[in-house]
């Protein structure tokens, strides 16, 4: 008689007697999955253990009043001799003639352990918790078994997790890795379609970003993952030296859709607004408006959008941000037509102590279609975000001086600078004159940073977007 299985030998078909995370990894291991080892004690482990005729004695004696002594008379009764020997001989497939960590856990319990007796202490602890827990709500211990996973715990260098979808943007065409550092955390969002990141925040410590190359083939199973077991899942991975092992798996529900995907940011011509509700950051072209907001709003990053080089709005500014100490407040630069004048522009900040860091972003400005052909060159100077003038650039598009409505080149810049801007691991945004359907659609398809809006059609953007977001998730689905 054999009632537990090794992962590699179940599907998720059999989730109702294994459990549903082991069955899981049971069918990526089918498909080619690296996961670590491990093997179950199923349903029919469960009921093994409590066949015996003193257990089936103590049972009948459950009184929910006397818990404590239930869990007395439990811990007196042995795991049968059969499924302990078995037990034993599956922990020694696994680890050989030297013993070695494992995680035992259920759907409400984990532990680790690193040998053969104390497996057998916990297994059975955590069964006697389980029959405990039934008795004090009144429940049928023989119809609620309890499925019991052992699995290998693997030596690692890097950890983190894996959402095969990516739950902040409520989107199927994204997922997220994790990873875990001593003192803080990264999590990359990943386009599923082209493995690229799209997207990187960092909390608490981070001494040494991990490259993309190192997490872009844990991101490449999320689409397997999803066909395979048909749904969203979270998962845990290890890798050490250069191999990968995924050894935790949970099923996950994202939202059909959410507010917005893109940050939107509020260009103020005039005035202060009262509250900064629904905005993530603000935008200004004088650099006096741009303190008062760095001032009213000290939560919010403030942008300076320069029209050109102009000294005394580049003063005020370095008042704001060095005698009113206004960390908050940053800089668009003014637009330049080629690399070099981008380069002058640099030293020239550099010069009057307006320099790039940590607490000071510049962005630049893709004013010209120029600049939209010679991104990279212009990434390679070292911005920390690049900003779409849709006016300007339909204007060079077509050719004219004159206010136009923009064409499908367009459509075409946005791709070519999202496509750029990734490669150089920089936050692309997009400054709008009016909401177009059209382009919404394509700047939250693409899954840009955010939209830069005029104040006086906030509401009417704010809408829209929530709209293009809305449809994207149709056609998706």
């Amino acid at each position: 008689m054999r009632t537990l299985a090794f992962l590699s030998e179940i599907r998720l078909r059999d989730a109702t007697s294994f459990g549903e995370e082991a069955a899981a990894l049971g069918d990526l291991i089918k498909v080619g999955a690296p996961v670590s080892p491990g093997f179950v004690l199923p349903s029919a482990s469960y009921a093994e253990f409590l066949s015996g005729g003193k257990m089936k004695s103590v049972l009948s004696s459950c009184d929910s009043k006397e818990a404590e002594e239930f869990r007395r008379l439990l811990s007196t009764i042995s795991l049968p001799s059969r499924l302990t020997r078995e037990i034993e001989g599956f922990y020694r497939s696994l680890s050989g003639p030297r013993d070695i960590l494992v995680s035992v856990r259920t759907a409400y319990s984990e532990e680790k352990v690193d040998n053969s007796k104390v497996l057998l202490s916990t297994i059975k602890r955590f069964w006697v918790e389980h029959l405990v827990a039934i008795c004090e709500r009144g429940g049928n211990f023989y119809k609620e078994p309890l499925p019991i996973l052992v699995q290998q715990e693997t030596v690692a260098e890097m950890f983190g997790s894996l959402s095969t979808s990516a739950a902040e943007l409520g989107s199927s065409d994204f997922c997220l890795v994790e990873v875990i550092h001593s003192n803080g955390k990264e999590r990359v969002v990943f386009e599923k379609g082209t493995g690229e990141p799209i997207k990187r925040n960092v909390s608490g410590l981070v001494n040494v970003p991990t490259s993309k190359d190192e997490l872009k083939d844990i991101s490449s199973w999320s689409v397997k993952i999803e066909q395979v077991l048909g749904g969203v899942y979270l998962l845990g991975w290890r890798r050490y030296r250069n191999e990968l092992v995924f050894d935790r798996i949970k099923k996950i529900f994202i939202p059909r859709s959410k507010g917005v995907a893109l940050e939107l940011w509020v260009e103020v011509e005039e005035g202060i607004p009262e509250t900064g509700e629904g905005v993530t950051s603000f935008v200004a072209k004088k650099a006096d408006r741009a303190i008062d907001l760095a001032e009213r709003f000290p939560s919010h990053k403030v942008f300076l959008l320069l029209e050109a080089t102009d000294f005394n709005q580049l003063d005020r500014f370095r008042v704001g941000r060095h005698k009113s100490g206004l960390k908050n407040l940053h800089l668009i630069l003014p637009p330049v037509r080629t690399v070099d004048g981008m380069r002058e522009i640099k030293r020239y900040l550099s010069g009057e102590k307006i320099q790039r860091g940590p607490n000071l972003k510049l962005f630049f400005r893709a004013f010209y279609p120029s600049n939209i052909i010679l991104l990279d060159q212009f990434l390679e100077i070292g911005v920390d975000g690049v900003v779409l003038d849709e006016t300007a650039l339909a204007k060079g598009f077509m050719g004219t001086k004159e206010v136009v409505e923009p064409d499908e080149s367009l459509l075409w810049a946005i791709k070519e600078a999202n496509r750029k801007c990734r490669a150089g691991d920089v936050d692309l945004f997009y400054l709008g004159s009016r909401a177009r359907s059209w382009v919404l659609f394509e700047l939250v398809r693409s899954g840009v940073k955010g939209i830069i809006v005029p104040q006086q059609h906030h509401t009417e953007y704010a809408q829209a977007l929530q709209e293009a977001e809305i449809e994207r998730l149709s056609v998706r689905g």
